[in-house]
């Protein structure tokens, strides 16, 4: 797998870049016992569970583990307050893009710190084909992320155009609008028997694409619903009737669980 890396980071940046949020910033307080306890593996996450060839997603690592050590060189030689600052998301990012599909891996990343070797876990992931070089649809997919566990991501476009106003002192202004905003989602309430959601995020953001060389505006929604399987021997199937703002002429195939 190669991935074009949108941010680089060497180990010494790395280092003084998490230094310098723990010193700097004003956050949730953490008892110094707990900060400065063993580290485990060091967590390596990535933002959606099956990236499209050529999608944009982060890779995470977790510092807290981080911070517990670049702190636990000073127990015995200062005295540490019983509380210390850290970020509230407690997460290094960087973006990096699918260039190739079907099964890949990243991890485990090994690096040094204090002369003492950290490993991180490692993330099996499958990278699908893009979506067509369209403006309008609507798609779903179930991924498996466990024994037990699945999710459903759901992505929309939705076309848009660029309406352009004139203001009282002759000044013009250019907004990107949609035909309409309300996107495919999950009901705030429902109940799908055999299964239990755990959480959810939804994300909107215009981008365009190039068709016979005209530029088509867009508003494009992602959503990834994650659900645990509770009976794994009943009939599970997801059916419209847990979903909103499906358009009328849209046809949904029932998505069959198990």
């Amino acid at each position: 797998m190669i991935y074009r890396i949108k941010t680089i980071i060497t180990m010494k940046q790395l280092f003084f870049f998490t230094c310098l949020i723990l010193l700097a910033a004003i956050g949730h307080s953490q008892n110094v016992d707990s900060l400065l306890a063993e580290p485990q593996t060091i967590e390596l996450t990535i933002s959606t569970p099956q990236p499209r060839l050529h999608e944009t997603f982060q890779i995470s690592i977790d510092i807290n583990h981080l911070r517990a050590n670049i702190f636990k060189s000073l127990a015995g030689k200062l005295q540490l307050s019983n509380d210390i600052g850290t970020t509230d998301n407690s997460e290094l990012t960087l973006n990096v893009t699918a260039l190739h599909k079907g099964r890949n891996e990243i991890g485990p990343l090994e690096f040094y710190l204090d002369k003492t070797k950290y490993t991180t876990n490692k993330i099996n992931f499958e990278v699908v084909d893009a979506l067509p070089n369209v403006d309008k649809g609507i798609w779903f997919r179930k991924v498996i992320t466990g024994e037990s566990t699945f999710c459903i991501i759901i992505e929309q476009r939705i076309p848009a155009t660029t309406k352009t106003t004139k203001l009282a002192d002759n000044s013009i202004t250019f907004t990107t609008e949609p035909e309409y905003t309300k996107i495919v989602k999950f009901k705030d309430s429902y109940s799908i028997p055999g299964l239990s959601g755990s959480n959810s995020r939804t994300s909107t953001n215009f981008s365009s694409i190039t068709v016979n060389g005209k530029e088509l505006q867009f508003m494009y929604g992602y959503s990834v619903y994650h659900f645990r399987i509770e009976d794994k021997n009943a009939r599970i199937s997801i059916k419209k009737e847990v979903l909103e703002n499906l358009p009328r002429d849209y046809v949904f195939e029932e998505i069959i669980v198990q």
